[in-house]
């Protein structure tokens, strides 16, 4: 029996990983402890001024101290209720901290104060996406590329969102997406290629795309299998 979905699931798995040890790499960077010393700076200058404490929150999110981020975002919401970075910065740290529900009603109550904070809608399809909120996260990714339809890399978290429902027409199609904004991106083409085959069964466009993954990526997570399927689709020409 052919596998179907697993594959794309590891891809999703691998990226977040990614993601997730660049994040620790920042946080040991020199620049981060200037930031957040010039940020706590004129937080002490200035201390009834919501907007440099959401500042600092943001220099304590972006070194990865989120106790601290969510402990600065709170003084700048109880400053100014209408700022709408703070509860964006606030949102993220408890997304980070485990806390999906919260960091979902402070990226509405942003998009609330200022609809036109799109990084909100973008984080909202993360989130929804692992909460396995299908449908929601769709609609924050596409609110997000109304306004951007270029924007890299989001046309291809619509097109994983789509292949967790099933619905790998819609899937290949955001990642043929994802591939005209950027030719180069080795997972789109590499999930691509397998709805081509799997699904459809069009063996050109799914060696096409299977060979460019290689091409692109020498370290393609599941390239032992990947080559296997290409010699494969060769050897049945």
């Amino acid at each position: 029996m052919i596998r179907r979905f697993p594959f794309l699931i590891e891809i999703v798995v691998f990226g977040g990983m990614v993601a997730f040890l660049s994040l620790g790499t920042y946080s040991r960077n020199r620049v981060w402890n200037d930031d957040i010393e010039l940020a706590k700076d004129c937080a002490k200058k200035s201390p009834r001024k919501a907007r440099v404490h959401s500042n600092l929150g943001f220099a304590y999110l972006s070194a990865g101290i989120y106790d601290k981020a969510l402990e600065e975002t709170q003084k700048a919401i109880e400053i100014d209720s209408h700022l709408a970075m703070a509860y964006y910065v606030r949102h993220l740290a408890l997304e980070k901290t485990g806390d999906l529900n919260q960091a979902i009603e402070m990226a509405k109550r942003s998009l609330e104060i200022d609809p036109e904070l799109y990084m909100s809608h973008l984080s909202l399809g993360r989130i929804y996406f692992e909460k396995a909120q299908y449908q929601e996260s769709i609609e924050s990714y596409q609110a997000f590329l109304k306004p951007f339809p270029y924007f890299p890399e989001v046309h291809h978290f619509l097109g994983i969102v789509y292949a967790a429902q099933k619905r790998f027409d819609k899937a290949v199609a955001e990642f043929e997406w994802e591939i005209r904004v950027n030719p180069y991106h080795a997972l789109a083409h590499l999930n691509a290629g397998q709805i081509y085959w799997y699904e459809f069964r069009n063996r050109e466009k799914a060696l096409y795309h299977l060979r460019t993954a290689l091409l692109l990526d020498p370290f393609l997570p599941n390239r032992t299998q990947i080559q296997r399927l290409v010699r494969i689709l060769e050897a049945s020409a």
